[in-house]
């Protein structure tokens, strides 16, 4: 039985995550720890002056969280008869990423779901989201982060951009093989080019990724980039009609490299399709 790490903070963005996982995985035994932490910005603006006055607001925000945990498990029960499904419910004080990673040591989740808000034009909003705070400092699970406004349907085709510069662990692949079996998906491995020929060791990487995704439909794919990548991603996730994209989250990679700017971080928010960010192997 797969175990998954649902994180909610209650929104329809959260709503939508959990509800795309359920999809996601509406055939496979799973169990689905829906995760709740709380923690008032304002705590350290109190410090230990307000010591009884603090322990008031963290008892108010723990009895919050339980109550809407509970009102979630009772609409699921009530509304989400699926006999390969099981749910648990997790309230728990904390900052988000020591939270999860307090989590991941005890139950040792396979993927982490959570949702986006979506587009934004105020970078201070990229930079202190839960999103990229989790995709950043998770290095041993996957993140799929569900854009707000996204329906998933199927999962028909997934991206995979590349630049086959690096070898390829099987811990990193095994969570995109596992999706594309589970749907039967067609993986299109797009490579964003200079336009120089693939070097012996791009050209050994790329038959090794192969031999990863043997018994997968594949289908590779390239473009000439021409200074965003982001973009060049999106209009191929966009003509292929992809239903996900999935990176592999390298320090310094390719795309950070020759865009200089961090992709994994833009991509979370602009993209319309899940983003699945895959931890690099140590």
């Amino acid at each position: 039985m797969r175990t998954i790490l649902l994180l909610t903070d209650f929104s329809e963005n959260a709503w939508n995550a959990l509800f795309t996982a359920l999809k996601l995985f509406e055939k496979t035994p799973t169990r689905f720890l829906i995760m709740n932490c709380y923690e008032p910005t304002f705590a350290p603006v109190l410090g230990h002056k307000s010591k009884e006055r603090l322990a008031v607001i963290y008892d108010s925000l723990s009895l919050n969280s339980k109550k809407q945990l509970t009102e979630t498990m009772n609409y699921l029960h009530k509304h989400h008869q699926n006999e390969f499904h099981e749910f648990s419910e997790i309230s728990i004080e904390g900052e988000i990423v020591d939270s999860v990673k307090e989590i991941q040591q005890e139950y040792s989740p396979e993927l982490i779901v959570m949702g986006t808000k979506g587009a934004t034009k105020a970078r201070d909003v990229y930079l202190g989201s839960n999103t990229v705070k989790v995709i950043k400092k998770t290095h041993n699970c996957p993140v799929l982060a569900v854009p707000a406004d996204h329906d998933f349907k199927s999962l028909k085709r997934i991206i995979f951009p590349t630049d086959f510069s690096r070898k390829y662990h099987e811990a990193e692949i095994r969570p995109l093989r596992s999706l594309a079996k589970l749907w039967n998906s067609r993986l299109i491995v797009f490579q964003v080019t200079d336009g120089v020929r693939l070097a012996a060791g791009q050209i050994e990487n790329k038959a090794l990724l192969e031999s990863h995704l043997i018994g997968l439909s594949l289908e590779f794919q390239s473009v000439a980039w021409n200074s965003n990548i982001r973009r060049a991603i999106l209009n191929e996730v966009e003509s292929a009609k992809g239903d996900m994209v999935v990176l592999i989250n390298y320090s310094h990679t390719f795309l950070e490299r020759i865009t200089r700017e961090p992709v994994v971080k833009k991509m979370a928010f602009q993209t319309n399709v899940p983003l699945l960010i895959i931890p690099e192997a140590d």
